[in-house]
């Protein structure tokens, strides 16, 4: 649809695709994937789709221009996911942070005497250790690593959860499918971000 976001991509056979490629085409389907899909095509195509998302807010007037406060800041993502690694990621380096990933909690805690994130986001469900074990971990750390405020990423979002997130001591969550305004809203309150 002219002057929607909306994005399409065809996952179709070789043959599919040559035989639709024009009619797609004539409907505003200009993304293909060949079945079966790879997970780094995939994952090339969503992240060439929400760039360009991104540069069209970027032109519309009615977007604030949000710019970051502090210099060569880092922010530590932990999840298992390799899909929400990859758009939260993205996400946050486009505000222009330095993203240090982590697949599980085990990897972060190992690294935390090495890296000075100012925030963390925790997925809560993750093989090895689990976010609220990793982040009880976390504050046992002496200070500046046990201070840094951690934001729980959670797909369940179930009444109780911001109470079992806050008992575990993360600072606040995020529920997962997140919004771009969510995470920028979090940044603004930590001070990260200025608008």
């Amino acid at each position: 649809v002219k002057g929607s976001k909306t994005a399409f991509i065809l996952m179709l056979s070789q043959l599919e695709k040559n035989m639709y490629q024009g009619e797609a085409e004539k409907t505003g389907i200009h993304k293909f994937l060949s079945k079966p899909v790879k997970l780094h095509e995939l994952s090339a195509t969503l992240l060439s789709l929400f760039e360009k998302e991104i540069k069209t807010d970027s032109l519309d007037p009615s977007m604030p221009e949000i710019e970051k406060t502090t210099q060569a800041a880092s922010i530590m993502v932990v999840d298992d996911d390799p899909m929400n690694m990859l758009l939260i990621s993205e996400v946050l380096k486009k505000l222009g942070f330095e993203v240090i990933q982590m697949a599980n909690g085990k990897e972060a805690l190992a690294a935390m005497p090495y890296v000075d994130p100012v925030l963390i986001f925790m997925d809560v469900n993750m093989p090895e250790i689990d976010g609220y074990t990793t982040t009880r971990l976390i504050r046992q750390l002496p200070d500046p690593h046990g201070m840094v405020p951690i934001i729980a990423l959670t797909a369940d979002a179930m009444k109780g959860d911001r109470e079992k997130c806050l008992e575990a001591g993360m600072n606040h969550y995020i529920s997962k499918p997140f919004k771009l305004e969510d995470i920028e809203n979090l940044l603004r309150q930590y001070t990260l971000l200025v608008s």
